[in-house]
Parts: C-alpha cells; sequence; structure tokens
C-alpha cells in the first residue's frame, strides 16, 4: 500500500532508531567476522582467483537488509553477511548490491535497468511488486523445486507472500508485519475509554476524545500507497473473505464495483463523516501523523507494525498501546488485517545458467537463521519470515502475537496489478476527501482493470 518502507514497507517510512530492547547490532557483526560502512552500491572482494560475481539489484535505497535500521548500522551489517558468504564460498569473489532511488520509483527503474539490459543476478524484491508487477512482467525465474530442501526454515506465511499461480519466486528475508491501531494509554484511562472492539464503541470513544480537544484519528494521507490499508480492513468485512474476492476479481468472475467494495469504500467515509477519522489526513505525512501521536495532539493512528521502532523510540510522555481494526456493524465478515514478509530474495529471469548455483547458495546462506538473525533481531521483530530468529517479548508484541497476527492476512497490493494499487489509493483518497463517492470510487477501479485486459497486460485466466 507498502510509501516508503514496505509499500506498507513496503510507505511506511521506516524509523531510524530503535528501542532499548532491542540487541547490540556490535554483536552481530563481529559473529559474522566484522564489517566496513559501504556505499550504496555495495560490493565486498576477496582476494581470491575466482571467477563469479553475483550482483542483487534493488530497484529502490530502502531495497536491503536491515533496512529498518539507521542507514550506517544497517550498512554494516550488510556487509558483514556479505563477508560471511564470501568466506564460506570462495569461489565467489564478490557480491555488488546496488540499491538506490525512492521507493515512489522502484518499478520505474527496474523496468529501466531490464530494458537497458544491465546485468542482474538476484533483486531484492518487495512482496507487493512481485506480486503486482516483476512475475506478470517475466521479470523472475521461479524457485520452486531449488528452494524445497530449505522451505521448513520459513514462515508459512512468509513463504506465501512469494507464491504466485503454486510456484515460489523469491525468499523472505524481513520480519513479519501485521496492521493495527496504536492508541495513548494514559488518555484513555483518562478518560474512561476501554480499546474498542466494534465500530460504534470507536465512534463513541472518539466523541470523548474529540470533546477533549484531541484528535481522535490522524493517518498519513499524503502518502497515498498507505489508504488501501483502510480498504483492506473494510473489504475484508464487507466481502467476508477478501482473498476470495479479489481472486475472483482478477479472475474476471466478479468485479471490483461489486456491492462488496462500494460498501467498503462506504465505511470508509463513515469514518470521516463520523468525526473519527480526520480529513485532515490528506495532507498529513508520516512524520506528521507521528509528531501528532507523541506529541499528545491525536489519540490514535492506523499502521502496520513497522511503526513499532518509531513509537518504542519517539513516545516518551504516556504509555501506548495496540488493538484491532474493529468490526463494522452491517458487515457480514470477521475483521481480517494485512500483513506477511514484506521483502525478499528473488532471482532474475535473464541470470545466466552459469550462476544460477552461486545465486541460490546466496540465497540459502543469507537465510540461514543465525545470518537472519543478524539482520532481523535488531529491528526488534514481533514476528519473523524465518523461523528461530528472536522476538520481541514485550506487552505489545504479545498482545499482537494473540489478537491480530491470528488474523492477519496478505496484504492486497500483494496480489493486485501495481495499477490497481494505484487506482484504489486515489479512489480511497477521493472518498474520504469527500470528491468521489463510494459508487463512483469502485467503478473508476474496475475501469482500470479493464483497461489492462483490453491493452493485453493482464490475462484472464
Amino acid at each position: 500500500m507498502k510509501p516508503a518502507e514496505d509499500p506498507h514497507e513496503d510507505g511506511k517510512a521506516m524509523s531510524q532508531q530503535r528501542g532499548s530492547h532491542m540487541f547490540s547490532i556490535r554483536n552481530s557483526i563481529r559473529a559474522l567476522g566484522g564489517a566496513l560502512v559501504c556505499a550504496s552500491a555495495l560490493s565486498f572482494s576477496m582476494p581470491a582467483s575466482a571467477e563469479t560475481t553475483l550482483r542483487v539489484f534493488g530497484p529502490s535505497s530502502l531495497d536491503q537488509l536491515a533496512s529498518r535500521l539507521p542507514p550506517e548500522e544497517q550498512q554494516k551489517i550488510q556487509k558483514a553477511v556479505i563477508a560471511g558468504f564470501i568466506k564460506a564460498n570462495p569461489d565467489v569473489i564478490s557480491v555488488v548490491w546496488d540499491a538506490q532511488g525512492p521507493q515512489s520509483g522502484a518499478l520505474q527503474r527496474m523496468m529501466t535497468a531490464k530494458l537497458g539490459g544491465e546485468e542482474i543476478d538476484l533483486i531484492s524484491c518487495t512482496a507487493n511488486l512481485t506480486n503486482g508487477a516483476y512475475v506478470r512482467r517475466g521479470l523472475l525465474k521461479p524457485i520452486t523445486t531449488e528452494i524445497a530442501p530449505i522451505k521448513d526454515r520459513f514462515d508459512a506465511a512468509g513463504i506465501g507472500a512469494y507464491t504466485v499461480d503454486g510456484q515460489i519466486y523469491g525468499a523472505p528475508v524481513s520480519v513479519m508485519s501485521t496492521s493495527a491501531f496504536y492508541y495513548n494509554v494514559n488518555l484513555f484511562t483518562k478518560l474512561g475509554i476501554t480499546p474498542p472492539k466494534t465500530y460504534a464503541e470507536m465512534m463513541e470513544a472518539s466523541k470523548k476524545i474529540s470533546a477533549a480537544g484531541v484528535i481522535p484519528v490522524l493517518h498519513q494521507g499524503s502518502n497515498a500507497l498507505l489508504w488501501p490499508m483502510w480498504f483492506f480492513e473494510t473489504l475484508a468485512q464487507t466481502s467476508g473473505d477478501v482473498i476470495g474476492k479479489t481472486s475472483t476479481n482478477l479472475a474476471g468472475k466478479t468485479k471490483f464495483n461489486d456491492p462488496a467494495e462500494v460498501q467498503a469504500f462506504a465505511l470508509i467515509k463513515k469514518w470521516v463523516d463520523d468525526g473519527v477519522l480526520s480529513k485532515d489526513s490528506l495532507s498529513v505525512d508520516q512524520d506528521g501523523m507521528r509528531a501528532a501521536f507523541a506529541s499528545g495532539k491525536s489519540a490514535m493512528y492506523y499502521g502496520g507494525t513497522w511503526e513499532l521502532p518509531s513509537l518504542v523510540q519517539n513516545v516518551k510522555n504516556f504509555k501506548w498501546g495496540v488493538f484491532a481494526f474493529p468490526k463494522m456493524e452491517g458487515t457480514p465478515g470477521e475483521p481480517r488485517h494485512g500483513g506477511g514478509a514484506s521483502r525478499g530474495l528473488c532471482i532474475s529471469a535473464d541470470i545466466p545458467a552459469a550462476k544460477m548455483d552461486a545465486a541460490m547458495r546466496f540465497i540459502k546462506y543469507v537465510t540461514e537463521p543465525d545470518v537472519a538473525k543478524s539482520y532481523l533481531e535488531n529491528e526488534a521483530p514481533v514476528g519473523s519470515s524465518i523461523k528461530g530468529v528472536p522476538v520481541v517479548e514485550a506487552d505489545y508484541a504479545k498482545q499482537l502475537r494473540a489478537d491480530v497476527f491470528p488474523e492477519t492476512v496478505k496484504f492486497l497490493d500483494w496480489i493486485w496489478p501495481t495499477e490497481i494499487t494505484v487506482a484504489t489509493a486515489s479512489a480511497v483518497a477521493g472518498v474520504v476527501g469527500g470528491t468521489m463517492t463510494p459508487q463512483a470510487a469502485a467503478d473508476s477501479i474496475q475501469q482500470v482493470f479493464d483497461g489492462l485486459v483490453a491493452d493485453g497486460k493482464w490475462t484472464i485466466k
């Protein structure tokens, strides 16, 4: 919906700080053999007579290992991982990791590199672009057979994020995310509010919060690709099976402007009309949303678990907590929350056959639990795509694992074509801003999909 980080991370601009509960990066680097600070195009060479050079392409500057950490620390860890791999694989003389540019231009940079004949062996691939663009455009090589011997080391939902039409196209190398509301516990206690489980309770809580001179909910609305997260939540409840409905839409059996979708947009509009979600959100970016919450100007905000490092680091004047997106009235489905493993390593469809073995060895090395620990544990994961990585045991983490993760499903923009993601972001913003009706919003998405089919950019199966 995936953004400065996942578009979730993948818009989700990342915190450049860690909480006090995070592990020592120094120990992780020492365990891997030391490291040096490196540039954006990351390379490490061994003085050996090897011939193979692996080239990892990152479509944006965020497409690196430990990408949520401050740049200097992230680069040290990534450099150390590469050094460890080369030490264990002396036939590989170097690994060049080239990750540059803004996330908003990731797909364009990928296509430019492809059309320009740039040498790419592996791709640091986000789940949303893998599902929404890369596989469809033939940019990736399936690795279902090659990854089978190590498939058990991954969380099922993590590997599922890189499975398209039964084929595995990548190995997840990120923490596991979900989506929830973050709230000011002190303010709720002062006003006699308990975390709402239904929208009716959310509306009543918002009235008390507004009467106290505080904004109930503020969203980072200027970050357009984060708006679809709201649609994921409401469509899950109006459809009863959000993944199934999305799949039949893409198969041409149902439509993006069916009653379930129209109602989903109407429910988002209700949040604004009822004064729960501030319309001012349209002009607020991620930093503004976070700052308003940390300063007590807003009581709640909705986002992914990529928000946790920022909360731990920056919210000092009150206690904060988490709760799941509430149940909306008159809907057949139960709440479901977007999430999964947002980043992975994929293999380019154009990789020379002679490099395939080395590329798979690199994937296998990077996803070894002890290696993964070096670049994931410092992000204070609530959940990890690779088994064996320590997770946070704070109260908020335990609550997320108990109440939110069990109801987490794949982000829809990891299934949609990229064009549908962009259209949905625009449609939600239009509904929130009052410039589009729910029906018009749903119609606009179906029109984009019809255009993709007509232009041969999407094949109805």
